[in-house]
């Protein structure tokens, strides 16, 4: 160790020497590997030459290196880093997965409902290129780098930089030094299977860790005379420790880059290695430990860096220059949208909602992007903004989603048994802009669906939706607390709606249904006779929701609103008209405490009201309105399913959920309701029946768990199980 440090200083006195006689100092070249997780340890080194003050004049790195290499090249501190390490949702970012709040209304409809989605191509099911496209933390490069949008040649930032990717079709190294800062990194992270690969240019891009993890030879191509090179990535695995599948294939992967990083590390003046662990790879929970690590390496190192330091102190003081700060507001004179394909541009505009020329804040801009993204319709969605002596001219550059989809759910409940989903979604079909969702049911109860959806792209998140369902189902038929009859149902029906549909939190539509159904009896008295109707029906609805999870919210409000006619002077079989309104809500009391509440109120008009369109009542997740399952699942606790039906009904409960563990939850519930005849806002404690009862649930990645114990005024106990996403 003493025989490397005195080497080490012998070169640091040369440098000085050999810079006397040139009358220029050395340049410094930093080198920042690949390594997951583990490279917040590169922050730490950074706060020690910061320290020392020991100015960088090129950087080169890999991977999460390319990253704060990136970062720091174009003027974040050290502790600007750090702040951002340990502020950073990481593990949320890394996540594709759009927020429930900022999904589109109708793709709300089908969140949390299948297990997993797989692409379709060529009409064939395939494997994806990648789990994630990186939309979420592309957009936090282009937020962290807008400063620098305008800079195209990555030498001219105030410290030179390059990082490295790898061509997934030649297999070779490609440094990116030029072109689009957020995307050039996105490319040296893509980590194959993770990431779906990022195409630049006329190559398709992965991780560049993969054929130079630790790109020293790149910053001395940069023009960098010492190099100091800061390696986190691990060593090969020793025999006792291959015991797993993943085992051997991590050490596959790892031979040409154990190679190629003992090949680089030789060509280092100063080599710091952080002692991290092999497993934090994708540990981001402990980022301060990380950091810390780095900064115990470098100060290991501190005589030399220090000695290095007084060399290059001879001469002028070349402090590093702070990042330009952002403006807070930027003139927008023109926008312009990159790789569309089939989709329009009228479609991206109408989603920015930003009309150049006009004034725009950086949040705004944040926001506008989203609202294009989470439209469902773009795998990636980055922004640049290049300022003119006009303004800004804004450049929106999307990846579409091209892929069809192959889906799935599986589910058991207690009350319905074992039920299976199979669904496909094709997109542009018929015209641009749109996408067609088939679902088909199995089970107890059957249906089929076809939903297609278009965006007119007139107005912001206005659309334009059509439907055809089949539908073979039952209702049950009490008296008091017993069954007495089960009607099969099998109905069909067309429909279109025209309204606000894409929006995040509301959807609004005015529509006509037409529909045929048949009415027999499967269990019941033998005159109970069958019926067949044809019904015209035109409806109103109104749907707000912005709860922040699909199942166990924590907190938001979901509200349903429907209206519908039917008229025998407009070709239906019945007259009568149908209101119904639904509100759900969840407040949060505590970081693990929610205050629950729910309200219904359905009200009928006319004589001639079909069965199925009586309001239901009774169990866990029973849909309140036969045909419209989705949106009015009720659980009345302390009745069996369907217990309760009639042409009008109230219901109240409220309750409180507590989060035990992370993902683990338990429900108390307690709640009033009944079905009348005629509708009274009368709330007497004797018209109505009441419920109470306990659930423990779980979310998991195959749907939620929930047992569900009950009882109440016409039943002492009941339980229900559900296993799996709802449908």
């Amino acid at each position: 160790m003493q025989t490397i440090k005195t080497s080490r200083c012998l070169v640091v006195l040369l440098l000085f020497f050999s810079s006397l006689v040139a009358q220029e100092r050395s340049k410094i070249g930093l080198v920042l590997s690949g390594g997951g997780a583990k490279g917040f340890a590169h922050i730490g080194v950074l706060k020690v030459l910061e320290e020392v003050g020991l100015p960088i004049d090129y950087i080169t790195g890999t991977s999460i290196g390319a990253f704060i290499g990136g970062m720091y090249a174009i003027g974040y501190q050290a502790q600007d880093l750090e702040k951002l390490a340990l502020t950073t949702d990481w593990q949320d970012f890394l996540n594709d997965r759009v927020e429930r709040r900022s999904l589109a209304m109708e793709q709300k409809l089908w969140d949390g409902r299948y297990i997993a989605e797989l692409p379709i191509s060529k009409g064939r099911v395939r494997l994806p290129s990648g789990l994630i496209s990186g939309r979420k933390i592309s957009r936090l490069f282009s937020r962290l780098t807008l400063p620098v949008h305008h800079v195209d040649d990555f030498t001219q930032f105030p410290i030179p930089f390059a990082c490295l990717a790898t061509d997934i079709v030649t297999g070779e190294a490609v440094r990116l030094d030029r072109g689009y800062l957020p995307e050039a990194i996105l490319a040296s992270m893509a980590i194959p299977t993770v990431f779906t690969p990022i195409r630049i240019g006329d190559r398709l891009l992965v991780d560049g860790g993969l054929v130079r993890n630790f790109p020293v030879q790149d910053v001395i191509d940069l023009g960098a005379d010492f190099v100091i090179g800061v390696d986190v990535s691990a060593p090969l695995l020793a025999e006792e420790e291959i015991k797993t599948f993943f085992n051997i294939l991590d050490q596959a992967v790892s031979f040409m880059i154990v190679e190629s990083t003992k090949q680089q590390r030789q060509l280092c003046d100063m080599l710091i290695l952080p002692k991290v662990d092999r497993a934090a790879f994708l540990n981001f929970e402990h980022i301060d430990s990380l950091i810390a690590a780095g900064e115990k390496a470098a100060r290991h190192m501190l005589p030399q860096l220090r000695a290095l330091a007084d060399s290059v102190g001879h001469f002028a003081n070349h402090a590093k220059p702070s990042r330009p700060a952002p403006a807070d507001s930027f003139f927008v004179y023109e926008i312009t949208i990159e790789g569309l394909k089939k989709l329009s541009r009228r479609l991206v505009l109408s989603e920015l909602q930003i009309k150049a020329p006009a004034w725009i804040t950086q949040p705004e801009l944040e926001t506008a992007v989203n609202r294009v993204i989470s439209s469902q319709f773009f795998e990636r969605v980055l922004y640049k903004v290049e300022p003119s002596p006009r303004g800004a001219h804004l450049k929106i550059k999307v990846l579409e989603k091209s892929e069809d989809l192959f889906r799935f759910g599986l589910r058991y409940d207690s009350s319905t048994e074992a039920s299976v989903l199979i669904s496909s979604l094709f997109r542009n079909v018929a015209r641009t802009n749109s996408f067609l969702n088939l679902d088909v049911k199995l089970g107890q109860q059957i249906f089929f669906d076809a939903q297609y959806y278009f965006h007119t792209g007139l107005r912001p998140r206005v659309g334009f939706h059509a439907r055809a369902h089949y539908d073979d189902d039952f209702i049950d038929l009490f008296n008091g607390n017993q069954r007495e009859a089960r009607l099969g149902v099998e109905a069909a029906f067309g429909e279109t709606l025209l309204g606000s549909i894409f929006f995040n939190s509301v959807a609004a539509g005015a529509g006509v249904r037409a529909e045929y159904t048949r009415i027999s009896p499967k269990i019941a008295p033998p005159d109970l006779p069958s019926v067949q109707q044809k019904l015209l029906i035109f409806f109103f609805t109104l749907w707000l929701d912005t709860y922040d999870r699909a199942y166990f919210p924590r907190r938001g409000v979901s509200l349903f609103i429907k209206t519908e006619l039917s008229n025998t002077s407009l070709f239906s079989d019945a007259a009568f008209s149908r209101h119904y309104f639904n509100l759900k809500s969840a407040a949060p009391l505590h970081r693990r405490v929610s205050l629950l509440f729910e309200c219904l109120f359905g009200t009928s008009t006319g004589a001639e009201l079909p069965a199925h369109y009586q309001f239901i009542l009774g169990g866990i997740n029973t849909p309140a309105l036969f045909l419209d399952k989705d949106m009015t699942r009720i659980s009345f606790l302390g009745l069996k399913p369907q217990e309760l039906s009639g042409p009008h009904a109230q219901f109240f409960q409220i309750g409180l959920q507590y989060e035990l563990l992370p993902r683990i939850f338990l429900q108390f519930r307690a709640n009033a309701g009944n079905r009348f005849d005629d509708f009274t806002l009368d709330f007497s404690s004797d018209r109505f029946l009441y419920g109470l009862g306990v659930t423990l649930g779980a979310a998991t990645a195959f749907g939620p768990v929930e047992f569900t114990i009950m009882g109440g005024s016409r039943h002492d106990v009941l339980t229900h199980l559900n296993l799996g996403y709802k449908f």
